[in-house]
């Protein structure tokens, strides 16, 4: 009987989260329920500055996002192979407005020491993209200044392409790697949507004064995955 019961309950929050996003209207809509805080709302401050969800992306602090997110969180830092470093902050369970997510945020690491964070951090973890995670979850008070550089917000449903287009509206261009991913530019929104067919799709929200390194990344991963599918046929 509990079972059912939870079967039930989630059929029916899955069905709510597409609901909410077909019918959902902005604050500037003439019907509708109305909302604030949702990922395609999008106000461009200035070329170093974002607004969604309540945060300024390129000026908010990971303290800014703790008290706006409300959800518990992780941190870590990242040593790459470029041997740059990489500071981020995952946010587990992030509601805004009605609708569920996950909300990673791509912190500020200039001048971090990282002898000193070697030493403080978890730990260490090698990554698929060969970079090393180190936990830094007991360095969070520390680094609870550091400047918000990107975020991405992965939505705890899967949204199929006309629901995206329907609320994000055509992108400027489109990439598309294979047959289950795609990635959708926005730069006059400061808005990539990685589209994925089986994974979860995420929003990538970067100021404009960084969109066009993101773009030529994104260009270039996608030929090289490319370049290796045509090597193994």
């Amino acid at each position: 009987m509990f079972k059912s019961v939870s079967l039930i309950i989630v059929v029916v929050l899955v069905a709510f989260g597409w609901w909410f996003y077909s019918n959902i209207t902005t604050p500037q809509a003439d019907s509708g329920v109305r909302v604030n805080n949702l990922p395609w709302q999008i106000t461009v401050r200035d070329p170093q500055t974002l607004h969604v969800l309540d945060l300024d992306i390129g000026r908010s602090t990971l303290d800014d996002a703790v008290n706006t997110l409300l959800s518990e969180y992780n941190l870590a830092w990242f040593d790459n192979p470029d041997n740059s470093i990489s500071l981020e902050a995952y946010f587990i369970r992030v509601s805004k407005s009605g609708l569920r997510a996950k909300v990673i945020l791509q912190l500020d690491a200039s001048g971090l020491d990282t002898d000193y964070l070697k030493k403080n951090s978890g730990k260490p973890e090698i990554q698929t993209s060969r970079s090393i995670k180190y936990p830094l979850d007991d360095l969070a008070h520390t680094l609870k200044d550091r400047k918000i550089l990107q975020l991405t917000y992965i939505p705890k449903i899967n949204l199929d392409k006309d629901m995206i287009s329907s609320r994000f509206g055509k992108p400027s261009e489109r990439i598309v790697v294979d047959e289950n991913t795609e990635f959708w530019l926005y730069p006059d929104k400061g808005l990539v949507i990685n589209w994925n067919g089986k994974a979860k799709e995420a929003f990538h929200y970067i100021p404009l004064t960084d969109f066009e390194r993101v773009q030529k990344s994104i260009i270039q991963a996608a030929e090289q995955v490319k370049a290796g599918q045509a090597k193994d046929t």
